[in-house]
């Protein structure tokens, strides 16, 4: 049986072989890159000119590759689709094994094993045949990765009929890597699978886990590479602890923190985690279990903090990334309408002109006019039907976000976490609630307030199952500007969700009211419940869903309150309309 002191430093020694070299790996995704749009499309325009079948697929892969990057997976998957068909017919070469391996990555992604096994092994299949040692040392690691992952928790659910991971054939397929990284003229291939196989030795309880680490170690350090080898250094001292060699191990600490401080920038969290996994593990070796209690300690608040700024970060993240989206399609939108009034310029000079010169002939001048009225009647209805488009886009890129955060939610197995994600999700769908009445309704830029609002109480109170909740509305049909409906909308559904879940605990009547008032040009917003009240101050504004109703009240230059007596909490709030 493995202790458990063995396992914990199994964790954080696979914690370590991430950071580093496996950060590119996270789900960070980067913009869609202009010069490399530029380049498949040279690559496609040139294939098609030379009338080459394989320069095409190349012009695919690469889009593909592109849009993998960015986080399209579908697009991507569509080209390296077409990508195939080219490459399939013509029989084994080392670009259509790379291309499996990009389609088995995918499996990865959309967590379908049969297809990222299936690829991985038609990629394998064809790299043996050609005896291609780049093309193995492509294909084996996908291999490593695939054994190793336990798929029947990948979803983020218990599936029985999935592999878990097969340790065996991990090993199997890293010592196929090991004489392919030998011969490479990269000697750091030889270094990362050094590291796997010293992981992977070290949970087999081999001694020749040491000799693997060191060799690794070796490598970073000819190759000047300090953060590659101040984790190296962790991983090979967590190996001398584990083996009985804690004076040697608590040596390479010594120098790794130096090392590490002498670094221009570092990766903070992540190899302060390292130190500190490493240091209790040394202290629990050496009989220390007060000083391995402190270091114990240490890693758990910087676990700890790293769940809290994920959570407070997400909807942050989401609401960041929806202004700039907004942003550019405002941009797109205004520059569009400059080229059609510009277009309409044109034409008025052209009436003008043609004006002139028929003045005597009236018939001709009508004839002129009318066509130029007809045009001018396209326009605008081109105009109409792009705002139109702007907005089903941009409602239905919303609800593709709120299906993926319902995804993710379902994932998640942290509480706090999985309500951030949930709260996360209800704005978004407010926001999408806007869009769709854009696109649905005749005004193009403003929805009516009282059916907006009633709208997004009403999903909220579904989303809840808080059927109980009797909502009463006074709002008059007052036609708002999108950007300002969206602010009031937001506000609305953080107020009903904290009624749904707060305010009617023991209520057996629960009522819940919203009105609006307009005087001039200022509006008051109204909202009230016959809940349990709460305590308020300014200065007691904590959560982040209080901060959201703050933020959007500045952005629309008002000011509010809040208002609780025990009875029933009282939120009002006043902004300028025109």
């Amino acid at each position: 049986m493995l202790t458990a002191r063995w396992l914990f430093l199994l964790l954080w020694i696979g914690f370590l072989l991430t950071i580093g070299r496996g950060v590119a790996q996270q789900s960070k995704f980067l913009p869609l890159q202009p010069h490399k749009v530029q380049w498949a499309q040279q690559v496609l325009k040139e294939a098609k000119a030379k009338k080459d079948s394989l320069m095409l697929a190349e012009a695919y892969y690469l889009f593909g590759k592109t849009y993998e990057a960015t986080g399209d997976y579908l697009t991507a998957k569509r080209y390296f689709m077409q990508s195939l068909r080219i490459l399939e017919p013509r029989g084994d070469s080392e670009e259509l094994s790379r291309l499996y391996v990009r389609l088995s990555g995918l499996g990865f992604t959309f967590y379908n094993y049969a297809d990222a096994l299936r690829y991985a092994q038609l990629s394998l299949a064809i790299a043996e045949r050609v005896r291609s040692d780049k093309a193995l040392l492509r294909v084996y690691p996908l291999m490593r990765q695939i054994h190793e992952t336990d798929w029947s928790q990948m979803s983020g659910q218990a599936n029985k009929s999935l592999p878990k991971p097969n340790y065996d054939s991990v090993l199997y397929y890293l010592k196929k890597i090991e004489p392919l990284a030998r011969r490479s003229p990269d000697p750091l291939e030889l270094a990362v699978v050094n590291q796997y196989l010293g992981a992977e030795l070290l949970r087999r309880n081999d001694p020749k886990a040491i000799a693997y680490r060191e060799e690794a170690l070796k490598i970073y350090t000819k190759q000047k590479k300090p953060a590659d080898q101040v984790n190296a250094m962790l991983g090979l001292a967590g190996v001398y602890v584990h083996f009985g060699q804690p004076q040697r191990a608590k040596e390479l600490l010594t120098k790794a923190e130096q090392l590490w401080q002498s670094l221009p920038s570092t990766n903070v969290r992540g190899t302060r985690f390292g130190f500190e996994a490493t240091y209790t593990h040394y202290y629990q070796a050496i009989g220390d279990w007060k000083r391995a209690f402190e270091y114990q300690q240490k890693v758990f608040d910087l676990e700890r903090n790293r769940y809290l700024a994920d959570r407070e970060g997400a909807a942050s993240r989401l609401s960041v990334e929806y202004e700039i989206e907004k942003k550019e399609a405002q941009l797109k939108s205004q520059q569009k309408e400059l080229a059609l009034t510009t277009e309409n310029l044109k034409n008025q000079r052209r009436f003008l002109a043609t004006a002139l010169v028929l003045l005597l002939l009236a018939v001709g001048a009508s004839v002129a006019f009318y066509r130029l009225y007809r045009q001018n009647q396209r326009i605008s209805s081109y105009n109409a039907q792009l705002v139109r488009e702007q907005n089903h886009r941009v409602k239905n890129n919303l609800q593709v976000v709120s299906s993926l955060l319902s995804l993710q939610s379902n994932r998640l197995v942290d509480e706090a976490a999985k309500q951030a994600v949930e709260e996360s999700q209800s704005r978004i769908e407010t926001m999408a609630i806007l869009h769709r009445r854009l696109y649905d309704s005749d005004q193009l830029v403003g929805v009516y307030l009282n059916e907006f609002i009633e709208e997004v109480v009403e999903r909220v109170l579904q989303s809840f199952g808080c059927y109980d909740i009797r909502p009463k509305y006074d709002i008059p049909p007052l036609a708002m500007e999108a950007g300002h409906a969206l602010r009031v909308g937001l506000i609305v559904n953080e107020l009903a969700t904290n009624a749904c879940k707060y305010a009617f605990p023991d209520n057996d009547d629960p009522i819940f009211q919203i009105a609006c008032t307009q005087k001039g040009s200022y509006l008051t917003l109204t909202v009230s419940d016959n809940g349990a009240g709460f305590s308020y101050s300014p200065k007691s504004v904590k959560t982040f869903g209080m901060r959201l109703i703050e933020m959007q009240v500045e952005q629309l230059e008002g000011t509010y309150n809040f208002q609780s007596e025990g009875n029933g909490a009282v939120f009002w709030m006043k902004f300028k309309v025109t």
